[in-house]
């Protein structure tokens, strides 16, 4: 009778179709920290090129809570006889925690996003980025009733009266790099994993969900791949790196191919969404406005942050363009109206930002007709050593299991912005330059 009773809830998705949530998220997702994410963009200002690109991190949120349950029950359902005491079995109080844990997670990992997403989050909020503004949502006065009926409702809780379920979320929300950097200890062998559903650079339910929900919204089918067979793959294995008896995070000898279509999706994503000129041209100008008019803003609370949106932003644009007089009015201009935007030109991977440096002042060009995006960290060289169960036994890296994988491209591309008026001269420098 009580589950005849019992209403789960659910919403549809355009990618995912229908997603269950119960009242506990429920709760979550109706909160003002989630439903502001209605107000930001996931693909920044990609919708003037692409006008497809109007989704919002509130979809992509519950996308990936639906991918990350999907991926934990799989790989506590799937496990190798040596790794069986590291997982636990389903149903345990340890297993109703972590799904628990995991869920909530994915539904908070975007919370700490600025306005138009990474526009200018590098400038705006440090080397911690948006994670550590989720971590300070998460913890802030607008979730505490939530976390508070949590910690209340489930019995299996006090089997795990020893863990701290919002310090769980945090942590599982921003991944073990952003949490070391604030300070925070190791992760666990266990938390590590876990956290790697959702933030994992390639099993990640996040960069799974972006490169499907960015495909259907722009209509550039490259994004989309066979994840269903890459998470039915999944898999605890023992790590291949030696002198370490840790595991990761791995697949099945018959995943291969869906990790491979993945790195290719994500390739070409790149080049065609996320890399491409106009679309760069136009966060170009956005950055900068952003920059000359909320450069000045202190976030000195929670509820300062959230009361930004792209919303205010493009209120801010609207009158700032017609206003030449306000900081930021050129960059204004070029996105309410369209005219006198800069050209973006991928740079040669050989050209330094000396050389650039350099142009500039042979030029005599000043601030405001040029400007410049070079990528200063290389991407880990150890981003294919997961692990591939060859005949359900044997353990390789992937790398050595597929020669596809090492083919595909990796490095980011260097770009320089340049008003339209003195682009051939960038030109004749760039031709003269590789003949040089």
């Amino acid at each position: 009778m009580k589950d005849f009773l019992y209403s789960e809830k659910k919403v549809f998705d355009p990618v995912h179709g229908f997603i269950p949530f119960d009242e506990l998220e429920k709760d979550l997702i109706d909160s003002l920290p989630f439903q502001r994410l209605h107000y930001i963009h996931q693909l920044g200002i990609a919708y003037l090129v692409y006008p497809g690109a109007t989704h919002t991190r509130f979809e992509h949120s519950l996308g990936v809570m639906q991918l990350v349950t999907l991926m934990f029950e799989k790989i506590c359902r799937s496990v190798r006889p040596d790794v069986f005491h590291f997982v636990p079995r389903k149903g345990s109080a340890e297993y109703l925690y972590w799904r628990r844990v995991l869920r909530m997670s994915a539904l908070c990992h975007d919370l700490g996003h600025l306005p138009f997403s990474h526009v200018a989050e590098k400038e705006l909020l440090g080397s911690l980025g948006h994670e550590a503004w989720t971590a300070k949502i998460i913890s802030s006065a607008h979730l505490q009733p939530i976390w508070e009926k949590l910690r209340a409702e489930p019995a299996y809780l006090e089997d795990l009266i020893g863990r701290n379920i919002v310090e769980d979320i945090q942590k599982i929300s921003i991944g073990e790099e952003k949490w070391k950097a604030s300070g925070g200890k190791e992760f666990t062998p266990w938390e590590r994993i876990i956290s790697e559903l959702i933030t994992g650079d390639f099993f990640g339910a996040d960069r799974i969900d972006y490169l499907l929900r960015d495909a259907r919204s722009t209509g550039v089918v490259y994004g989309l791949f066979d994840y269903h067979q890459l998470i039915e793959t999944l898999r605890i294995l023992p790590s291949v790196e030696k002198g370490t008896e840790e595991l990761q995070l791995g697949i099945d000898e018959n995943g291969l191919e869906s990790c491979e279509a993945l790195l290719l999706a994500r390739h070409f994503m790149h080049r065609r969404i996320y890399q491409y000129s106009s679309v760069k041209a136009y966060n170009f100008h956005l950055r900068r406005f952003m920059l000359a008019s909320f450069a000045s803003i202190k976030f000195k609370s929670v509820e300062d942050f959230l009361s930004l949106s792209d919303i205010d932003v493009i209120a801010s644009l609207t009158h700032v363009a017609k206003n030449q007089k306000l900081p930021g009015h050129s960059d204004a201009k070029c996105i309410i109206y369209r005219q006198h935007r800069f050209r973006a030109v991928a740079l040669d991977e050989r050209i330094t930002e000396k050389d650039i440096q350099e142009f500039k002042r042979s030029e005599k060009l000043n601030d405001e007709e040029i400007g410049w995006e070079f990528h200063k960290g290389e991407i880990p060289s150890n981003r294919l050593s997961f692990p591939v169960s060859k005949r359900h036994v044997l353990i390789q890296k992937a790398s050595n299991c597929s020669d596809l994988l090492l083919r595909v491209p990796s490095k980011k591309t260097n770009w320089v912005f340049i008003t339209p008026e003195r682009d051939l001269l960038l030109v004749d420098f760039l031709e003269h330059w590789g003949a040089s």
